[in-house]
């Protein structure tokens, strides 16, 4: 009987074992970081966040935004969206690796040196002060498929590296196809009127606000004006990765 049963039992073993893998991943580091370090801000450009070498950022910005105008005062990553960083913020996203999460956000918290305080107000305050950490907000029926908001993640482990406070006050009011299955050039139309914020007054407060990946800044632009119409003194945001402007990693994430 025993014999008879093993087929069974080495598959329900096996199921079991995948299960338990996907609600306590195994590792919170991903593989390959060894060899890895995350840019240092001369890397890239602190407006838009693409990659630009030493020299070549002026104050307008470079050479793939200058003039633009964004709604943030600056902008910090940790890579561009390339090998290693794009496999780990799959597994993060869509293999259910949500503890890489709480490693990016270590790491992304030790690149935010310098907190967005004004020069008045860093003598008053410690700890972070009048500065929150803003996740970007995902809809309820993604985050009941995925399990999570991996944004979200990333944020609560910046907060507690740092000291900051957490402070989740926006929101997602529309269900809208994922920005991956938009063309680059209609991703600023799908999340127009998708986000909203607490009645709120950031009067007095820098926000950092998270999120895992900036392709077209469509996201990130929607979310920081809102934050600043409810007063936040500046808005600094900060991501993972950064998708090239020229076009590498646009319609892969």
């Amino acid at each position: 009987m025993t014999t008879a049963h093993t087929p069974a039992l080495s598959r329900a073993r096996r199921w079991l074992g995948q299960l338990i893998d996907e609600c306590v991943p195994p590792g919170h580091q991903p593989q390959g970081t060894a060899d890895w370090h995350p840019d240092s801000p001369d890397d890239y450009c602190p407006r838009c966040g693409a990659s630009a070498g030493p020299g070549s950022v002026t104050p307008r910005g470079c050479a793939f935004c200058l003039n633009l105008r964004f709604p943030w005062q600056r902008i910090t990553r940790l890579g561009f969206y390339g090998q290693p960083i794009d496999d780990w913020i799959r597994d993060l996203k869509f293999h259910r690796r949500w503890r890489y999460g709480q490693w990016m956000g270590e790491q992304l918290a030790q690149a935010l040196a310098s907190p967005p305080l004004s020069e008045t107000d860093k003598s008053e305050t410690s700890g972070g002060g009048g500065l929150i950490v803003c996740p970007v907000p995902m809809h309820r029926f993604r985050r009941w498929h995925r399990g999570y908001n991996q944004a979200d993640l990333i944020a609560k482990a910046v907060a507690k590296t740092r000291g900051f406070t957490y402070a989740p006050i926006l929101k997602r009011t529309r269900h809208t196809p994922p920005q991956t299955a938009i063309a680059p050039s209609r991703r600023h139309d799908n999340v127009r009127h998708s986000f909203d914020i607490q009645n709120i007054d950031l009067a007095g407060h820098d926000v950092i606000l998270i999120d895992d990946v900036k392709t077209t800044g469509a996201t990130l632009s929607t979310c920081t004006r809102l934050l600043n119409q409810a007063n936040a003194r500046s808005v600094h945001a900060a991501v993972i990765a950064v998708a090239d402007p020229k076009g590498q990693g646009f319609n892969a994430i």
